[in-house]
Parts: C-alpha cells; sequence; structure tokens
C-alpha cells in the first residue's frame, strides 16, 4: 500500500524556513519500518555482490522496483527527475514510499556499476538518487533514521567531485542546514553566489539563512561548526554580492 501524504506546499517552496509544511496521514513509525525493510534488501544485494553476482542482483533490483513502485529500473532511468517525481506525485500528493525505495535501489544499483568500473552509469544512478532522498527529506524526517541518512551522507561523499547542478545544490544547502551543518550549507551558499553573483534570489536566501543561524544558541552554532561572529561575517559578505 503506498503511503499518502497531504502537503499544503513543501517547506523549501514557503517563506525559506527550514521545516516542513503538511500533514502527514500515515503512522509515525513509517519511516523506521521502512527502513528496516529495505536495509533487509540491500542486505540480500550485498550478497549477491560480494559473490559477483552483478546480473542477478540488477535483476532482483528491478523485480523490487516494479513491485515497491510500479516503475521498473529501464524506466526509472529513462526519467527525469522533475517527470519521475511528477509520476510519484499522482494528484500533487507525493509518494514518500515509493520515492525512497526508488532513491534507495537506484544507490545500489550505481554501487554494482561502479564495482564494474562503469563509473559513467553509477554517477546518473547517484545523481538521481540524491535528488530523490533530498526531495523525500522536503516532506518526512528520514534523516532521523540511521538508514536513510547514511544513505545520503554516502551520496554527497561519492559525488564531491563532482560538478552539480544549481537545483541540487540549491536542495543540498538546505539539507545541510536542516540537518544542523551549518558550515557546510555555508559554503554552498557561495558557490551558488560565486557562479551567479547578481542573483538576488540566492542572496536573499542567504541573508534569510544568516537570520536563522542568529536564533539558534552558541552552542548550537558550535555544533554545526559554526559561531556568531562567522555569522555576522557571512552577513558582511553578502554585501559584496549587492547588484
Amino acid at each position: 500500500m503506498w503511503a499518502l501524504y497531504l502537503i499544503r506546499v513543501p517547506w523549501f517552496l514557503a517563506t525559506g524556513q527550514p521545516e516542513r509544511i503538511g500533514i502527514s496521514l500515515i503512522n509515525k513509525d513509517f519511516i523506521l519500518r521502512l527502513a528496516e525493510r529495505t536495509g533487509k534488501e540491500l542486505a540480500i544485494l550485498l550478497g549477491l555482490c560480494k559473490r559477483q553476482e552483478y546480473q542477478e542482483a540488477l535483476i532482483y533490483i528491478d523485480d523490487l522496483l516494479l513491485r515497491m513502485s510500479g516503475f521498473t529500473s529501464r524506466s526509472i532511468n529513462a526519467l527525469s527527475e522533475e517527470m519521475l517525481l511528477k509520476a510519484l506525485s499522482p494528484l500533487g500528493i507525493l509518494n514518500v514510499e515509493a520515492c525512497l525505495w526508488i532513491a534507495t535501489m537506484l544507490k545500489a544499483e550505481g554501487q554494482i556499476y561502479e564495482d564494474q568500473g562503469n563509473t559513467n552509469e553509477s554517477y546518473y544512478r547517484y545523481l538521481k538518487s540524491l535528488h530523490l532522498f533530498l526531495t523525500a527529506l522536503q516532506y518526512e524526517p528520514i534523516e532521523d533514521h540511521a538508514q536513510f541518512s547514511t544513505e545520503i551522507r554516502e551520496l554527497l561523499a561519492k559525488l564531491e567531485d563532482y560538478e552539480l547542478s544549481d537545483n541540487l545544490k540549491q536542495q543540498i544547502f538546505r539539507y545541510y542546514e536542516y540537518s544542523g551543518q551549518y558550515a557546510k550549507a555555508e559554503d554552498i551558499l557561495f558557490e551558488l553566489l560565486e557562479i551567479h553573483p547578481a542573483n538576488q534570489q540566492i542572496r536573499a536566501q542567504g541573508i534569510a539563512f544568516y537570520e536563522r543561524l542568529l536564533a539558534k544558541s552558541g552552542a548550537d552554532l558550535l555544533a554545526g561548526q559554526f559561531s556568531r561572529s562567522e555569522v555576522h561575517e557571512g552577513i558582511a559578505q553578502l554585501s559584496q554580492y549587492k547588484s
């Protein structure tokens, strides 16, 4: 059974506050149970890969994707991220369960191709997987569960040497702030500003980001490898990007 969500508007389209706006219609333990289920499937795939049964592992993933999302691997990989999310959002309601299943299995597929030296195939699967995980995070606190938070961290590590799209960088920026990694969020913010120095929307996002940090305690900032003086320095740096 697909999970249902009633969403007024995702938090990233609202006022800039890094919090979710919506009403969950599922049990609060849903994500935990889903993480356990995907973890069991990943254990099976790990066993196949250890025996270098890569084709069998890919067939297993394809069958699992069809059962859990209604889509085959081929159809998923043929769709753009935007079109895939539309397909996962009947009547505009994101199917979070299917989104997370696909994100998890795309990452597993990417690892299989990486293990075989096919970095081109693995790269595109990692990209799409990260995009789906970060989109799901906008609706449900998957970062609070070890299985999914580990998947996101590993994907970020795998893609750190690649140039990413502005859209994905925006998602990563929000993810870092949401997860309390303020120094990393600031790094992404200024990466975007270096590319688009005259973009006042990005600058406005930066101002809102620092205003939220000013409301944090010193301990919270320190945990995010940040400080109040660095917040003020960041605000001063933003003034250099006035149009």
